[in-house]
């Protein structure tokens, strides 16, 4: 016999269920948009200044900086995850998006090659994508108007050479990462989500 619900019972059950389908950003979100956003300026710098002020032939090795992100993102997040009561359906399709781009920088990577001239608009193409889907799925602007710059910065740097790119990179992702972070760390920070 199927047990029935109660009044209590059935106003939690409907509770849980609003909970999870709303989605307020936190502010993990900033934060780790700003740690991709800093890594990714200074690595692109750091390799321009190597490459063209130094002229050294191991300035891509300046890319090693984004092991650091990946590893920070997993222990932060794990972190974070545990801490939270309820992921929302939100939750889940942000972390599909970024798994989805994950995936294509993966195939970007290693049949392009890094060498490639059209490596890194290629690349803030992909930036361009997923940041303009968070920004949509957390209804957030900057975001998307990040996601913009990315696909701007794109455009010109297929019509510059590796060198010029890195600089176009490290400005996209100031505008695209870096001043959106801080706005929604801001806008998280004040309504103490």
């Amino acid at each position: 016999m199927e047990k029935e619900f109660n009044y209590k019972q059935s106003l939690q059950v409907i509770e849980e269920m609003i909970t999870q389908a709303k989605y307020r950003p936190g502010k993990t979100d900033g934060i780790i948009t700003l740690l991709w956003g800093y890594l990714v300026m200074v690595a692109a710098l750091l390799h321009w200044f190597l490459a063209v002020v130094a002229g050294v032939d191991y300035a891509p090795s300046a890319w090693l900086l984004m092991l650091v992100g990946a590893v920070a993102t997993a222990v932060f997040s794990r972190r974070v995850g545990r801490q939270k009561r309820v992921k929302t359906y939100v939750d889940n399709l942000i972390g599909q998006v970024w798994l989805a781009f994950g995936i294509s920088f993966a195939v970007l990577f290693f049949t392009l090659q890094p060498a490639h001239e059209h490596f890194l608009p290629a690349v803030m193409l992909l930036y361009g994508g997923a940041m303009w889907v968070h920004g949509s799925l957390i209804k957030f602007r900057p975001y998307r108007a990040g996601a913009v710059a990315c696909w701007l910065g794109s455009a010109l740097a297929f019509f510059l050479v590796p060198e010029q790119q890195l600089l176009v990179l490290a400005g996209t992702v100031v505008l695209g990462y870096i001043v959106p972070g801080h706005l929604l760390y801001a806008k998280t920070t004040k309504a103490d989500v």
